[in-house]
């Protein structure tokens, strides 16, 4: 059987977003591959940044040296060569060989116009690079899959299914402490949206709903550009509106679990997971009625057009939705790894 290789280039970063995803389906999926016989390999650039995996038991972690851009084109392509590997891109990365498959995990730069004209210019290589290399291709909601399909011409029956989890939050203790960098924040009572502040997850709404609201309170976590907020500065720095920056897993998980709601106003995501963590900690949720929202969460969460600024947040809070327990057993990060199993068999054989 062939080996299959893992791109593990972004465990160097942060471990949220698409990090995230890649983090937990490599750990969950190592246990799994005892007996299987599988030889599954983790290689990675060595650059001297700390590689942010615990030690596996069955993958292999490969360190290879690289500068930046020799990696992806001479480097990892060489090894796969040598070692006749499959390829496996889980982070959206694709190299010029047919023995792979790619997970694409949203195709924002073909659908909004929001990033800067070379950037989606070198995005729409890369995808057209997927399409003509890539034995299949997976993504994570429906609503990408029929996206993926449409503007790139890749037939449905080559796009899989991989779904984003929410387990990741269960290990991790609560640091109450973030409320002293809050002062005006009390427990129960104050509304909570987490995200990398881009303008596509349109906290903007936030800004304006806060404005037209000034007896609730917000706070708003993620990231350090303000620009997502809009051209004025000062409706993020005072007020009702608070703005505490970067948080961890640990200051997430206590500002999810005592939010008197959690609201996601995106009007674009390829799956959204904040909204999912909430859930998982008994947190009331209102999305946006925008994307791949919709589908995924069906009748657990509220709804609100992400263009209205005047919208109810009283009456929005108060409509009656369905227990999460179905969302939280098919959005899971054990049920995702297990389900690569058979995929990495049909590659290895291949």
């Amino acid at each position: 059987m062939r080996p299959i290789v893992i791109n593990g280039t972004v465990l160097c970063d942060p471990i949220t977003g698409i990090p995230r995803y890649v983090y937990e389906v490599v750990t969950r999926l190592d246990p799994l591959l005892t007996g299987t016989g599988l030889d599954v390999r983790l290689c990675y650039r060595d650059d001297g940044r700390p590689l942010h995996l615990p030690e596996l038991k069955n993958i292999r972690i490969v360190p290879l040296k690289a500068i930046k851009y020799s990696y992806n084109l001479v480097v990892l392509p060489h090894y796969l060569r040598r070692h006749k590997a499959f390829f496996l891109g889980l982070a959206s990365d694709m190299l010029m060989t047919r023995r792979s498959a790619v997970v694409l995990h949203d195709i924002r730069p073909l659908v909004m116009d929001t990033d800067r004209g070379f950037f989606r210019f070198k995005f729409w290589v890369h995808c057209l690079s997927i399409k003509a290399f890539a034995r299949r291709v997976y993504t994570v909601s429906g609503d990408q899959r029929r996206l993926i399909s449409e503007r790139l011409g890749i037939p449905l029956n080559r796009i899989g299914l991989t779904y984003n989890g929410w387990e990741h939050l269960q290990p991790v203790e609560a640091d109450e402490s973030v409320f002293k960098k809050l002062p005006g924040v009390k427990k129960g009572e104050y509304y909570y949206a987490l995200g990398s502040l881009a303008g596509h997850k349109n906290y903007r709404w936030i800004r304006e709903v806060a404005a037209r609201n000034p007896d609730k309170v917000f706070v708003v976590a993620g990231g350090k550009d303000l620009a997502a907020f809009g051209d004025d500065a000062e409706a993020v720095s005072g007020g009702n509106l608070h703005y505490p920056g970067y948080v961890s897993d640990r200051e997430n998980k206590a500002l999810m679990q005592h939010c008197k709601a959690f609201l996601h106003p995106a009007v674009f995501e390829g799956f959204g997971i904040p909204p999912l963590e909430a859930l998982s900690l008994g947190a009331p949720v209102a999305v946006s009625n925008a994307s791949c929202l919709p589908e995924l969460y069906g009748d657990t969460v509220r709804y609100f057009d992400p263009m209205d600024y005047d919208v109810d947040l009283d009456a929005l809070m108060a409509q009656p939705v369905a227990p999460p327990d179905k969302v939280l057993q098919k959005y899971s990060w054990p049920v995702t790894a297990a389900a690569w199993l058979p995929e990495l068999r049909r590659f290895a054989e291949s």
